[in-house]
């Protein structure tokens, strides 16, 4: 408890600390393990945060159905589990993106004087990664952190695209394709159609479908395995970024894309390399 004083004349007000959320005891639980404590047994933990026994045991229940905590069968010890190997190598391959890219995208900005990201994708969303922003007065930019839905702007577009055919019909099955501006692509088809022209193309254009006034034209980034991972975009005011001049504007942000995705080891198949077939990004 606290003691808060209004004014000296009035009496004392005892105000209760709110108490721990369930989110916040099950991180509790999960900072209570340490390279000195890798493995715990349930009395431990009950014992360390204060926490009932049962409630403990529901709380590991769910973080283990999540693969956030492990059990091993024969000790009844509970050890951190691979669910938060994989969110921490969300962080670590966004960091080591933005390393490789960011000369990369240093020189688009210069070449194109516009604002230009990083975008990747994270579930249904895209997520600004990067942000250079453009020496103009007029500009149009996106925070970084910034979630968006897959389906709206270029970046996004870019990312489905080149997705594996499978991957891309299950995806677009679930994908719930909120017109965020009268210019978003929330019919199906007319979305298909769009990531066909955006696949032979190499690179996607949108005009308003996240901001009104504003466009973008974005290539995909792959990694080693051939997977887009990252989408490299320009984004400004329409006045300026007008269709022609995204169109322009796509070999340039596909060639860039490329060099980023040769720097994360990304290799062209050889028919492409050497022009039997078109290359990826047309």
């Amino acid at each position: 408890m606290r003691i808060s004083d209004s004014n000296s004349d009035s009496k004392s007000e005892v105000v209760e600390e709110p108490r721990p959320s369930s989110i916040e005891k099950a991180i509790d639980i999960l900072f209570c393990f340490d390279a000195e404590h890798p493995q715990l047994r349930l009395t431990d933990i009950s014992a360390k945060l204060g926490l009932h026994k049962s409630t403990a045991y529901r709380l590991l229940s769910l973080l283990r159905k999540k693969g956030l905590i492990v059990t091993c069968p024969n000790s009844q010890l509970y050890s951190l589990g691979p669910g938060l190997v994989e969110l921490a190598w969300v962080v670590l391959r966004q960091q080591d993106l933005r390393r490789v890219c960011h000369p990369y995208l240093e020189r688009l900005r210069q070449d194109t004087n516009e604002t230009v990201n990083l975008n990747t994708r994270l579930g249904n969303q895209r997520v600004c990664v990067e942000e250079l922003e453009s020496g103009h007065n007029i500009k149009y930019s996106q925070t970084v952190g910034l979630a968006v839905p897959l389906h709206v702007g270029a970046p996004g577009k870019a990312l489905l695209a080149f997705l594996p055919e499978a991957e891309l019909h299950t995806l677009l099955d679930e994908l719930p394709l909120v017109a965020i501006t009268p210019s978003t692509l929330s019919d199906p088809e007319r979305l298909r159609t769009e990531l066909s022209v955006v696949q032979t193309r190499g690179f996607a254009i949108s005009i308003g479908e996240r901001s009104p006034g504003a466009s973008a034209v974005a290539a995909p980034i792959w990694n080693w395995s051939g997977r887009p991972i990252a989408a490299v975009s320009v984004l400004g005011p329409v006045q300026r970024l007008t269709y022609e001049k995204l169109q322009e504007l796509g070999p340039l942000v596909s060639q860039v894309a490329q060099e980023m995705s040769a720097a994360l080891g990304y290799v062209l198949p050889i028919r492409e390399a050497i022009g039997d077939v078109p290359s990826v990004n047309g």
